[in-house]
Protein backbone atom coordinates (compact mmCIF):
# COMPACT_ATOMS: atom_id res chain seq x y z
CA UNK A 1 0.00 0.00 0.00
CA UNK A 2 1.53 3.22 -0.79
CA UNK A 3 -0.03 6.14 1.50
CA UNK A 4 2.39 9.25 0.94
CA UNK A 5 4.44 9.18 -2.06
CA UNK A 6 5.12 6.89 -5.23
CA UNK A 7 7.56 6.57 -7.89
CA UNK A 8 6.58 7.14 -11.95
CA UNK A 9 8.02 3.70 -11.84
CA UNK A 10 6.20 2.00 -8.85
CA UNK A 11 3.27 3.85 -10.31
CA UNK A 12 3.96 2.17 -14.04
CA UNK A 13 4.43 -1.42 -11.94
CA UNK A 14 0.74 -1.36 -10.52
CA UNK A 15 -0.87 0.54 -13.73
CA UNK A 16 -3.26 -2.49 -14.57
CA UNK A 17 -4.36 -3.47 -10.77
CA UNK A 18 -7.82 -3.40 -10.67
CA UNK A 19 -8.30 -1.99 -7.36
CA UNK A 20 -6.37 1.07 -8.56
CA UNK A 21 -8.11 4.63 -8.99
CA UNK A 22 -6.36 7.77 -9.83
CA UNK A 23 -7.13 11.02 -10.17
CA UNK A 24 -5.67 14.34 -12.14
CA UNK A 25 -5.87 17.61 -10.45
CA UNK A 26 -4.07 20.02 -12.13
CA UNK A 27 -5.44 23.12 -11.85
CA UNK A 28 -4.27 26.64 -12.37
CA UNK A 29 -5.61 28.94 -9.73
CA UNK A 30 -5.52 32.35 -12.50
CA UNK A 31 -6.77 29.92 -15.13
CA UNK A 32 -9.14 27.64 -13.89
CA UNK A 33 -10.29 25.94 -16.86
CA UNK A 34 -6.66 25.17 -17.93
CA UNK A 35 -6.69 22.35 -15.90
CA UNK A 36 -10.00 20.21 -17.04
CA UNK A 37 -8.80 21.42 -20.59
CA UNK A 38 -5.45 19.98 -19.82
CA UNK A 39 -6.62 16.82 -18.71
CA UNK A 40 -9.03 16.17 -22.56
CA UNK A 41 -5.70 16.73 -24.19
CA UNK A 42 -3.90 14.02 -22.65
CA UNK A 43 -3.59 12.36 -19.03
CA UNK A 44 -2.01 9.35 -17.31
CA UNK A 45 -4.17 6.30 -18.37
CA UNK A 46 -7.72 5.57 -16.94
CA UNK A 47 -7.31 8.65 -14.64
CA UNK A 48 -10.60 10.82 -13.87
CA UNK A 49 -10.36 14.63 -12.99
CA UNK A 50 -11.29 16.27 -9.68
CA UNK A 51 -11.66 20.08 -9.58
CA UNK A 52 -9.84 22.07 -6.52
CA UNK A 53 -13.03 24.59 -6.93
CA UNK A 54 -16.15 22.47 -7.72
CA UNK A 55 -15.22 18.93 -6.11
CA UNK A 56 -12.73 19.71 -3.18
CA UNK A 57 -13.81 23.28 -2.10
CA UNK A 58 -17.44 24.20 -0.52
CA UNK A 59 -19.12 27.86 -1.17
CA UNK A 60 -17.21 30.84 -0.30
CA UNK A 61 -18.72 32.77 2.31
CA UNK A 62 -17.55 36.03 4.32
CA UNK A 63 -15.18 34.09 6.54
CA UNK A 64 -14.17 30.65 4.91
CA UNK A 65 -11.07 32.05 2.64
CA UNK A 66 -11.12 31.00 -0.54
CA UNK A 67 -11.05 27.58 -0.61
CA UNK A 68 -13.54 26.26 2.25
CA UNK A 69 -13.52 22.04 2.91
CA UNK A 70 -15.80 20.75 1.01
CA UNK A 71 -19.53 19.32 2.51
CA UNK A 72 -18.42 15.77 3.70
CA UNK A 73 -21.83 14.77 2.02
CA UNK A 74 -20.70 16.30 -1.25
CA UNK A 75 -17.51 14.62 -0.85
CA UNK A 76 -18.66 11.21 0.06
CA UNK A 77 -21.35 11.55 -3.02
CA UNK A 78 -18.06 12.08 -5.26
CA UNK A 79 -15.86 9.31 -3.91
CA UNK A 80 -18.59 7.00 -4.58
CA UNK A 81 -19.90 7.77 -7.77
CA UNK A 82 -15.62 6.75 -8.24
CA UNK A 83 -16.40 3.29 -6.59
CA UNK A 84 -13.93 3.79 -3.84
CA UNK A 85 -13.93 1.62 -1.23
CA UNK A 86 -11.61 0.28 1.87
CA UNK A 87 -9.55 -2.00 -0.95
CA UNK A 88 -8.76 0.86 -3.01
CA UNK A 89 -5.59 2.00 -3.81
CA UNK A 90 -5.75 6.29 -4.92
CA UNK A 91 -2.86 7.83 -6.75
CA UNK A 92 -3.14 11.56 -7.30
CA UNK A 93 -1.20 14.29 -9.47
CA UNK A 94 -1.33 17.46 -10.70
CA UNK A 95 1.31 20.06 -12.75
CA UNK A 96 1.25 22.67 -10.01
CA UNK A 97 4.48 21.03 -8.31
CA UNK A 98 1.84 18.95 -6.21
CA UNK A 99 0.54 21.37 -4.83
CA UNK A 100 -3.28 20.95 -5.98
CA UNK A 101 -3.61 17.04 -5.79
CA UNK A 102 -2.19 17.25 -1.97
CA UNK A 103 -5.20 18.80 -1.19
CA UNK A 104 -6.91 15.72 -1.94
CA UNK A 105 -4.75 13.55 -0.60
CA UNK A 106 -5.34 15.39 2.70
CA UNK A 107 -9.17 15.34 2.62
CA UNK A 108 -8.83 11.57 1.85
CA UNK A 109 -6.62 11.33 5.17
CA UNK A 110 -8.94 13.37 6.85
CA UNK A 111 -12.20 11.13 6.12
CA UNK A 112 -9.97 8.43 6.98
CA UNK A 113 -8.42 6.38 3.90
CA UNK A 114 -4.76 5.94 3.83
CA UNK A 115 -4.10 4.06 1.23
CA UNK A 116 -3.14 7.19 -0.91
CA UNK A 117 -0.07 8.80 -2.09
CA UNK A 118 0.85 11.40 -4.72
CA UNK A 119 2.35 10.70 -7.93
CA UNK A 120 6.63 12.01 -7.08
CA UNK A 121 7.34 14.51 -10.29
CA UNK A 122 4.12 14.80 -11.52
CA UNK A 123 2.35 14.55 -14.77
CA UNK A 124 5.59 16.55 -16.30
CA UNK A 125 7.80 13.94 -15.37
CA UNK A 126 5.23 10.97 -16.11
CA UNK A 127 5.27 12.12 -19.63
CA UNK A 128 8.36 12.90 -20.13
CA UNK A 129 9.40 9.34 -19.55
CA UNK A 130 7.26 8.08 -22.24
CA UNK A 131 4.67 6.48 -19.44
CA UNK A 132 1.36 5.31 -20.59
CA UNK A 133 -1.28 8.46 -21.86
CA UNK A 134 -4.28 8.59 -23.54
CA UNK A 135 -7.10 10.92 -23.74
CA UNK A 136 -10.42 8.85 -23.25
CA UNK A 137 -12.13 9.51 -20.31
CA UNK A 138 -12.84 6.53 -18.00
CA UNK A 139 -16.07 5.09 -17.25
CA UNK A 140 -17.22 4.85 -13.26
CA UNK A 141 -18.59 1.24 -13.27
CA UNK A 142 -19.11 0.25 -9.87
CA UNK A 143 -20.27 2.99 -7.36
CA UNK A 144 -20.52 2.57 -3.77
CA UNK A 145 -23.08 3.97 -0.96
CA UNK A 146 -20.19 4.47 2.17
CA UNK A 147 -20.66 7.27 4.61
CA UNK A 148 -17.73 9.25 5.65
CA UNK A 149 -17.37 11.82 8.48
CA UNK A 150 -14.07 14.33 8.82
CA UNK A 151 -11.62 13.61 11.68
CA UNK A 152 -11.40 16.94 13.81
CA UNK A 153 -8.20 16.01 14.74
CA UNK A 154 -6.60 17.24 11.36
CA UNK A 155 -9.01 20.29 11.78
CA UNK A 156 -8.34 23.71 12.63
CA UNK A 157 -10.38 26.78 12.55
CA UNK A 158 -9.69 30.57 13.32
CA UNK A 159 -11.22 30.84 16.77
CA UNK A 160 -9.09 28.07 17.93
CA UNK A 161 -5.88 29.18 16.07
CA UNK A 162 -6.95 32.18 17.99
CA UNK A 163 -6.30 30.49 21.63
CA UNK A 164 -3.77 28.40 20.12
CA UNK A 165 -1.17 31.31 19.67
CA UNK A 166 -1.18 31.95 23.50
CA UNK A 167 0.42 28.14 23.66
CA UNK A 168 4.51 28.47 22.53
CA UNK A 169 4.43 24.51 22.45
CA UNK A 170 2.01 24.99 19.38
CA UNK A 171 3.70 25.74 16.26
CA UNK A 172 1.80 27.70 12.98
CA UNK A 173 3.87 26.83 9.65
CA UNK A 174 3.36 28.93 6.66
CA UNK A 175 3.50 27.67 3.06
CA UNK A 176 3.32 30.83 1.02
CA UNK A 177 6.53 32.33 -1.17
CA UNK A 178 8.61 34.42 1.09
CA UNK A 179 7.54 37.70 -0.16
CA UNK A 180 4.11 37.22 0.39
CA UNK A 181 4.60 36.03 4.01
CA UNK A 182 6.66 39.20 4.67
CA UNK A 183 4.12 41.18 3.04
CA UNK A 184 6.24 42.63 0.25
CA UNK A 185 3.37 41.49 -2.36
CA UNK A 186 0.19 40.26 -1.92
CA UNK A 187 -1.74 38.80 -5.23
CA UNK A 188 -4.84 37.47 -3.97
CA UNK A 189 -5.95 38.01 -0.73
CA UNK A 190 -7.05 41.89 0.66
CA UNK A 191 -3.91 42.25 3.49
CA UNK A 192 -0.33 41.36 2.79
CA UNK A 193 1.94 39.92 5.66
CA UNK A 194 1.11 36.95 8.45
CA UNK A 195 0.16 35.42 11.20
CA UNK A 196 2.32 36.65 14.40
CA UNK A 197 4.41 33.91 15.47
CA UNK A 198 3.92 31.73 12.09
CA UNK A 199 7.36 30.17 10.98
CA UNK A 200 7.64 30.37 7.03
CA UNK A 201 8.53 27.38 5.24
CA UNK A 202 7.74 27.43 1.57
CA UNK A 203 6.02 24.44 0.15
CA UNK A 204 8.28 24.41 -3.03
CA UNK A 205 11.47 23.77 -0.43
CA UNK A 206 10.50 19.91 -0.89
CA UNK A 207 10.53 19.62 -4.14
CA UNK A 208 13.99 19.36 -6.07
CA UNK A 209 14.18 21.31 -9.44
CA UNK A 210 13.03 18.19 -11.64
CA UNK A 211 9.63 18.84 -9.08
CA UNK A 212 9.99 15.67 -6.89
CA UNK A 213 10.25 15.42 -3.44
CA UNK A 214 13.11 15.48 -1.87
CA UNK A 215 14.15 12.53 0.12
CA UNK A 216 13.63 12.14 3.69
CA UNK A 217 16.56 13.40 5.57
CA UNK A 218 16.26 16.23 3.58
CA UNK A 219 12.78 16.98 4.16
CA UNK A 220 13.66 16.51 7.92
CA UNK A 221 16.33 19.16 7.46
CA UNK A 222 13.79 21.20 5.89
CA UNK A 223 11.35 21.03 8.64
CA UNK A 224 13.76 21.51 11.82
CA UNK A 225 12.62 24.55 13.07
CA UNK A 226 9.17 22.98 13.85
CA UNK A 227 10.34 19.03 13.97
CA UNK A 228 12.38 19.67 17.74
CA UNK A 229 10.63 17.33 19.94
CA UNK A 230 8.91 19.81 22.06
CA UNK A 231 5.44 20.67 20.33
CA UNK A 232 1.93 19.57 20.87
CA UNK A 233 1.29 19.65 17.42
CA UNK A 234 1.94 21.75 14.21
CA UNK A 235 -0.72 23.63 12.60
CA UNK A 236 0.07 24.16 8.82
CA UNK A 237 -1.57 26.89 6.37
CA UNK A 238 -0.51 28.82 3.76
CA UNK A 239 -2.68 31.16 1.60
CA UNK A 240 -6.13 29.49 1.24
CA UNK A 241 -5.91 25.64 2.98
CA UNK A 242 -4.28 24.36 -0.51
CA UNK A 243 -0.37 24.31 -0.30
CA UNK A 244 -0.63 23.74 3.13
CA UNK A 245 -1.37 20.64 2.35
CA UNK A 246 1.88 19.94 0.69
CA UNK A 247 3.99 20.75 4.17
CA UNK A 248 1.64 18.33 6.27
CA UNK A 249 2.14 15.56 3.37
CA UNK A 250 5.88 16.28 3.08
CA UNK A 251 5.89 16.08 7.32
CA UNK A 252 4.10 12.44 7.26
CA UNK A 253 6.50 11.19 4.68
CA UNK A 254 9.37 11.86 6.34
CA UNK A 255 8.09 11.09 9.90
CA UNK A 256 6.83 14.06 11.61
CA UNK A 257 3.74 13.68 13.47
CA UNK A 258 0.94 15.72 15.81
CA UNK A 259 -0.05 17.48 12.44
CA UNK A 260 -3.18 19.85 11.30
CA UNK A 261 -4.38 21.95 9.22
CA UNK A 262 -5.86 25.70 9.00
CA UNK A 263 -8.08 25.01 6.09
CA UNK A 264 -9.02 29.16 5.84
CA UNK A 265 -5.62 30.12 5.98
CA UNK A 266 -4.41 33.53 5.35
CA UNK A 267 -7.80 34.26 3.19
CA UNK A 268 -9.80 33.83 6.40
CA UNK A 269 -7.55 34.96 8.91
CA UNK A 270 -6.96 38.57 6.94
CA UNK A 271 -10.63 39.10 6.13
CA UNK A 272 -11.25 40.04 9.78
CA UNK A 273 -11.57 43.33 10.27
CA UNK A 274 -9.57 43.25 13.52
CA UNK A 275 -7.24 40.92 11.96
CA UNK A 276 -3.95 40.87 13.99
CA UNK A 277 -1.03 40.84 11.38
CA UNK A 278 2.62 41.01 10.86
CA UNK A 279 5.18 42.45 8.36
CA UNK A 280 8.85 42.15 7.61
Amino acid sequence: MFTTIISPENLNNIITEENLIIFDCRFNLMEKNLGYSNYLKSHIKNAHYINLESDLSSEVTDHSGRHPLQKVSKFSNILNSFGINKDSQIIVYDDENSSMCARLWWMLKLIGIESCAVLDGGYKVWSENNLPVDNLIPKNIMKENNTYSYNPKYLVDTLELKAMLKDDSIYLVDARDQERFSGKIEPIDSLAGHIPGAINIPFKNNLNKDGRFKNTEELKKNFEKVNDGNSKFIVNMCGSGVTACHNFLAMEHCGISKLKIYVGSWSAWSSYKDAIIEKE
